[in-house]
């Protein structure tokens, strides 16, 4: 799949020294180089809800996949775009494909960003014939779940650009080249993978963090990076999760969210970010889960 590149800018800030170290936010971000972090963004939520659907009556192993979902903002936004479930819903098929405006599919006139060649796709009791593959095989008993598209932009709220450059919303995260995978294999643990070509984060039109080629587990980045000014979001690329069979992420004897290495469900976002104060709101880009249900 071609995808276009991020546009270059000069004053783009590389990932890894926005600050000159990782972030570690008060039980939200890992220390500096952790593969996983304390508690990713979004660990600490009730139920499996909020990062896939674990139907009570959809089997034992279920997918679930998203190209892009916001919820929050006072209870405004709660859309997921291209959505692909195993078993299948009414909302939400096997598989979806294309289209080059997210705006336009939001629903009640609140676009959250535009993409091309958008896809997602949710399997059952069957796997990719190899990476990447579009065809398929019978596997008993796996379940898969893949999200992505050549050009992914989001925001909050969205805010084209008429000019065509960088949109213009108050925070903005742009992505080309974007995949995410879950795997679930019978007795092996949950097995992720994905990657982007380039990005960048946003602030009011300006690109001010790069996303890497490289992209690390679970690392994450304060918006705006200048710790003299209000920290207005947080986020993390490649977000590994693993999780329990009611689909919520896997605790440690403290109560408090510990990756398990063991696990064999959890799920993967290629983009997390958390607006912080007022106005709480989480957006993700390219989820891919795979969920147990007891």
């Amino acid at each position: 799949m071609a995808a276009r590149a991020a546009r270059p800018h000069r004053r783009l800030l590389p990932w890894r020294s926005t600050t000159g170290v990782a972030l570690a936010v008060a039980a939200v971000l890992a220390a500096p180089g952790s593969a996983h972090p304390a508690t990713p963004l979004g660990a600490e939520v009730p139920d499996g809800g909020d990062w896939g659907t674990v139907l009570a009556d959809g089997g034992p192993l279920q997918a679930d996949a998203w190209v892009a979902r916001v919820r929050g903002l006072g209870g405004v936004a709660d859309t997921a775009l291209f959505e692909t479930h195993h078993p299948a819903t009414a909302k939400a098929p096997h598989e979806q494909g294309g289209g080059d405006r997210l705006a336009d599919l939001a629903p009640g006139g609140f676009g959250i960003g535009a993409g091309s060649l958008l896809f997602s796709r949710a399997l059952g009791d069957a796997r990719p014939a190899s990476p990447a593959s579009e065809q398929t095989v019978k596997a008993p008993g796996s379940a898969f779940a893949e999200a992505g598209g050549a050009s992914v932009s989001v925001g909050l709220p969205y805010l084209a650009n008429p000019t065509g450059g960088v949109q213009l919303s108050p925070i903005g995260v742009h992505v080309d080249g974007v995949t995410v995978s879950a795997l679930a294999s019978p007795g092996k643990p949950v097995a992720f993978s994905g990657g982007v070509t380039g990005g960048y984060f946003s602030l009011a039109g300006e690109p001010v963090v790069t996303v890497p080629k490289l992209w690390p587990t679970n690392f994450g980045v304060r918006l705006p990076a200048d710790y003299t000014r209000q920290a207005i979001a947080l986020a993390v690329t490649n977000e590994q999760v693993t999780t329990d069979t009611s689909g919520r992420p896997t605790r440690g004897a403290d109560g408090g969210y510990k990756f398990d290495p063991k696990a064999t469900s959890g799920y993967v976002n290629a983009v997390h970010v958390s607006l912080l104060g007022t106005q709480v709101a989480d957006v993700t880009v390219g989820h891919a889960a795979v969920l147990r249900k007891a």
